[in-house]
């Protein structure tokens, strides 16, 4: 378990330690989105799930949506749309929040569908946006992740883009893991 203790861990990554049990959080790095004293909300970044953007949103079955893999956020509401991304051309919605540098959080999904259009995408100059598409999201009641931080389920790192946008998610537990350091580097 991490030393430092902020008063929230809002843009920080959760990373499980190696012996968590929970199935939905054993090897997996959560992003922050929100902590405070009315609980936290995080999204899983690095479980990929067998979907595609176009089987969540059929409109875009013959869009780049077809090729771009949806992500399991978490065990909650796992019918709820949201994404992170690096940046879009235009600047952020008015519901978007850049939570640290180059990593944002769109509450909802509309807003980022017209990057999903072959049309659109390829206007883009590069480097072009990240786009992560989420369903569910791991949610923690109030103090309740203060509890399993104290019972050392949980290490921290500050968020940064490299691991929240992973090209290889698989790996990201470990890679999490290996930027941590120390001690961490073993387990990886």
């Amino acid at each position: 378990m991490d030393k430092e203790s902020p008063e929230s861990w809002k843009g920080h990554f959760l990373i499980s330690e190696s012996n968590m049990m929970d199935p939905n959080f054993r090897q997996t790095v959560v992003f922050m989105v929100e902590h405070n004293e009315e609980g936290a909300f995080g999204l899983v970044v690095n479980r990929k799930s067998h979907l595609t953007v176009a089987d969540i949103i059929p409109e875009l079955d013959n869009s780049l949506g077809a090729e771009r893999p949806v992500y399991v956020g978490g065990p909650v509401q796992q019918e709820l749309v949201s994404a992170l991304h690096s940046h879009l051309p235009e600047g952020p919605s008015t519901t978007c929040r850049e939570i640290v540098p180059g990593i944002f959080f769109e509450p909802g999904f509309r807003q980022l569908q017209r990057y999903f259009e072959p049309e659109i995408w390829e206007s883009i100059p590069e480097p072009r946006p990240i786009i992560h598409t989420f369903l569910g999201y791991s949610g923690w009641a109030p103090g309740q992740l203060e509890e399993e931080m104290r019972s050392g389920s949980w290490v921290t790192l500050q968020g940064k883009p490299g691991i929240a946008f992973h090209p290889n998610p698989e790996a990201g537990w470990r890679d999490a893991l290996r930027a941590k350091g120390g001690i961490y580097k073993i387990f990886a």
